[in-house]
């Protein structure tokens, strides 16, 4: 892990009382002033008729500067629960990402039709957009190193957004989850070839009811030429953090521009 001395030492401590003149011009209401601190996270509250949400969270890396852009995680909690960053923060280990922990916009509760379900998926596919431009007036972000990730309800979303809006992300990790069969949100054959070789993890419990639906979507990414790493987590339920998290880090890793730091560690003493 990164050192306290270290953090000092990249002296990343960004007061946002500027930025936040920013927001105002917006929207006077959209956003709080908020620390910027590597390795700690702040809360988002926002205008919800300008994002669809209230709130937000952001995760800083212990290891951020403004020397470079940063990959970012867009995480969705379950049911019930409440934006977070913390499953992503520890398969991390708090370092080389941009964790946002994602809210729902309203209107996504009880029974819809197609076309109900098709315009909350764009309205949510619009809040990640906001979001983004929110972000990149704070943070090094790299926009081509967006990764949507969810558990459980929010493993159905990330689907959703991943079929929707394939340009926007990198790869997409879906937990707990499979993807919505009857409703074709691949509407255009450029979206359909968006997915070729895209990074998809897709990983569930060996006694979670949502197997076999994460089995089917992970039979359907790679026949649309995705690149699908299936882990089925033995012995486990319905669980939102795999028994094994180093295993989805190195494919974060892999699939992103982040380096191992551990590695690069290992590497050095070896030398």
């Amino acid at each position: 892990m990164i050192s306290n001395k270290h953090i000092v030492r990249v002296s990343m401590v960004l007061c946002l009382s500027a930025a936040a003149a920013l927001f105002a011009a917006d929207n006077p209401e959209e956003i709080v002033d908020v620390n910027i601190v590597p390795g700690q996270e702040f809360r988002a509250d926002v205008n919800s008729r300008i994002v669809g949400i209230d709130h937000f969270m952001v995760y800083v890396p212990s290891d951020y500067n403004d020397k470079r852009n940063w990959p970012v995680i867009f995480f969705y909690h379950g049911m019930h629960g409440q934006p977070m960053t913390q499953p992503f923060k520890e398969i991390t280990q708090g370092r080389g990402f941009i964790i946002v922990g994602m809210g729902y916009v309203p209107g996504g509760e009880g029974p819809m039709n197609q076309g109900q379900y098709v315009n909350y998926i764009k309205r949510l596919r619009k809040s990640v957009l906001k979001v983004k431009r929110y972000l990149s007036k704070h943070l090094k972000i790299d926009e081509n190193q967006f990764f949507v990730t969810g558990c459980s309800k929010g493993g159905w979303h990330t689907a959703a957004l991943l079929e929707s809006g394939p340009k926007i992300w990198a790869g997409a990790v879906i937990l707990a989850a499979g993807r919505e069969r009857s409703v074709n949100l691949l509407t255009s054959a450029a979206n359909r070839k968006m997915l070729q070789g895209k990074p998809v993890y897709i990983g569930a419990g060996e006694k979670d009811i949502n197997l076999d639906p994460a089995n089917k979507a992970a039979v359907y990414y790679r026949r649309l030429g995705a690149v699908v790493t299936f882990v089925e987590f033995k012995g486990q339920g319905h669980i939102c953090c795999p028994p094994n998290p180093e295993k989805l880090y190195d494919w974060l890793i892999t699939n992103s521009s982040v380096e191992d730091a551990q590695s690069d560690k290992t590497n050095s003493g070896a030398r």
